[in-house]
């Protein structure tokens, strides 16, 4: 279907340059002296079949960005492409949690009436003013289904462009042609944010004329307070990197938060659908429970996670329902195959007392986790299928006092995820402190080919493998990015720095020197001073230089990009502390010992209150361990 469509424009193009042919061949049977007619028609012949390549060439190129365009969609229409608005089947296919079924004259019914919330007119202006509107509150708080319903009465007539994954923005982005106007769809925001996906330089561009774009986002609380001001102090390093970028992103929102708890004039509204079981139940208990939490059957699920641990119950169930949670706590947010959550699940039933706790077989624990808790067909701890895999219901991700992944739980998963998916779980370990599960992460991203795993690893002194092997695997990547996006695109600037950073662990200083000036005259263009990538290739540039030898001017360069970088990024952002570490090191292996020492305890006593095992702190334990060999 998708593929005919495309076919439309490509046979009366192919037939036009024959028909062409034929006619130039024909003329040149009149005109032409017999003697030259053999090769003139040779060279017709030659240039028809090379313009129907060409032809079929541009339909394949076009038919290869079409099929990227509709996986990167999580709900497209029958032809491939972004659906509209008001095609959508129903609020449960955009992730609104079904409540119980109901049957209304013969139909069955998952999805109660929507009752009107008190943030609708505030909701309303902002779609209507703004580009980036982003809904916040508790896990079935009602967060989705009002975004849901806004959309319907004011966009039915636009593009609904739900992005499948992190990595697909940018795919969606070139795809979004003038003509038409687009709602994209964020559901649970957290899960876009970040390299690779939603940036500020992506939203910039997302948002920018002459396409009428609407991003229309929902955030847990729970992660939305994780990028408060008042995070920013108890973050240091790497954390802070990732923080700081999360943060730039939902500073540029409207932010409405939804309580989940409704209020007395939301409550007389529901009370006017008396004839829905479903809500009359909800409201008897809206003094504890939010309605829509009721409805999604939260509170009851939740219950029935805790009551699981008790011995003879269902610990086994419970224990893969934990990991399922913990799973989706460290940003792996995919149905996870019942053969990894099985091995993932021990640790987590270890902990809780193991054999003691009388735990069933395993397929009676999936089929527990998986049943419908109360009320009967609204959802359950485990939500998919034994083909499909198994998501953890959101609202069990919020609750207070689940347990930390265990480490052969946090090497299970990782031997599972894609690169994508490890380069997402090393910055959540990253923010979380766990720092040798972060190392872990890149490693795998970088086994699967992520060049800024790669490179950031090589920087932390732990590479996957020879130098040179590395700069050759990043090389081709940067080819593959500039030939899908252009040389200019933010995803050719981060290979190309990839690059460069091999380059340089490469021993080739003067190559590297050369890409660190042009890449800053770029990227500073493209990007802004400020930002993160001209920051390092200024770096890098000085690096070279000093390892040149031009010692004193290298320094000095240095030390001005330290400076920069410090003004832009904060004293205590990672990439400071490993540059002035990474001084250190330099002037180690120049022999100036005296001066290395001097630096070193500066940094010692600037980072002195971080974790033993924090990254930073073992880069300076390295450092101070390279000085002593030296002296």
């Amino acid at each position: 279907m998708r593929l005919q469509r495309k076919r439309s424009w490509l046979w009366p193009r192919v037939a036009a340059v024959v028909v062409a042919g034929v006619v130039v061949g024909l003329l040149a049977l009149a005109w032409v002296p017999t003697a030259w007619a053999g090769a003139f028609g040779a060279v017709i012949a030659a240039a028809v079949s090379a313009a129907v390549i060409a032809v079929r060439a541009e339909w394949q190129q076009r038919s290869d960005a079409l099929r990227r365009r509709s996986a990167a969609l999580e709900i497209s229409s029958a032809r491939g492409e972004s659906p509209l608005v008001r095609d959508l089947p129903d609020a449960i296919s955009v992730g609104v949690h079904p409540a119980a079924p109901l049957d209304v004259s013969g139909v069955i019914d998952r999805v109660p009436p929507y009752i009107p919330r008190d943030i609708e007119p505030e909701l309303y202006s902002a779609l209507r003013r703004d580009g980036f509107v982003l809904l916040v509150g508790e896990s079935a708080a009602g967060k989705t289904r009002a975004a849901f319903e806004a959309m319907r009465l004011l966009f039915s007539g636009y593009r609904f462009v739900s992005p499948s994954s992190r990595e697909a923005i940018s795919d969606l982005l070139e795809g979004l042609g003038e003509g038409d106007n687009y709602v994209v769809w964020l559901d649970d925001l957290e899960r876009f944010l970040g390299s690779g996906g939603l940036t500020l330089s992506v939203l910039g561009r997302l948002l920018s004329p002459p396409v009428r774009t609407v991003a229309l986002a929902t955030m847990r609380s729970h992660e939305y307070d994780r990028y408060r001001d008042r995070m920013e102090e108890e973050l240091a390093g790497a954390d802070r990197d990732i923080w700081r970028d999360g943060r730039a992103v939902l500073r540029q929102a409207h932010v409405i938060h939804v309580n989940r708890h409704w209020t007395p004039q939301e409550r007389i509204r529901a009370q006017a659908y008396t004839e829905d079981d479903r809500l009359v139940q909800a409201l008897a208990s809206a003094d504890r429970f939010g309605i829509a939490e009721t409805l999604a059957a939260g509170p009851e699920l939740a219950e029935a996670w805790r009551d699981a641990w008790t011995p003879g119950r269902h610990p086994r169930g419970g224990a893969l329902v934990a990991a399922a949670v913990g799973a989706r706590r460290v940003g792996y947010h995919r149905p996870l195959p019942i053969d990894v959550l099985a091995q993932m699940h021990t640790a987590y039933l270890a902990q809780h007392g193991g054999p003691e706790l009388r735990p069933e077989s395993l397929q009676e624990a999936v089929r527990w986790a998986s049943a419908p808790t109360f009320p009967k067909g609204a959802n359950s701890l485990l939500i998919g299928s034994a083909e499909q895999g198994y998501l953890a219901f959101d609202y069990l991700i919020d609750l207070p006092g689940s347990d930390d992944m265990p480490d052969t739980s946090w090497s299970t998963l990782l031997e599972h995820t894609a690169a994508s998916d490890a380069y997402i779980i090393a910055e959540h370990a990253l923010l979380a402190g766990r720092h040798d599960q972060a190392i872990q992460a890149l490693g795998r991203a970088a086994e699967a080919g992520n060049a800024a795993s790669e490179a950031m690893l090589a920087e932390l002194g732990t590479p996957i493998g020879p130098a040179s092997d590395s700069l050759e695997r990043a090389r081709q990547y940067l080819y593959r990015t500039r030939r899908e996006f252009g040389p200019d695109h933010v995803k050719s600037v981060e290979a190309e720095q990839s690059v460069l950073i091999l380059t340089m662990h490469n021993g080739q200083h003067h190559n590297a020197l050369a890409m660190a000036q042009q890449l800053i005259s770029r990227s500073e263009l493209l990007l802004g001073p400020q930002h993160r990538t001209v920051l390092a290739a200024k770096y890098s540039a000085a690096c070279c230089i000093f390892r040149l030898g031009a010692a004193e001017e290298g320094l000095a360069k240095l030390d001005e990009a330290v400076a920069e970088a410090t003004r832009a990024l904060g004293p205590r952002d990672t990439a400071v502390a490993t540059r002035r570490i990474g001084i250190v090191k330099l002037l180690i292996d120049a022999g100036r010992a005296d001066v290395a020492r001097v630096r070193l305890t500066a940094v010692q006593d600037d980072y002195s209150g971080l974790e033993s095992e924090h990254i930073i702190t073992r880069e300076i334990r390295k450092a101070a361990s390279r000085l002593d060999n030296r002296q």
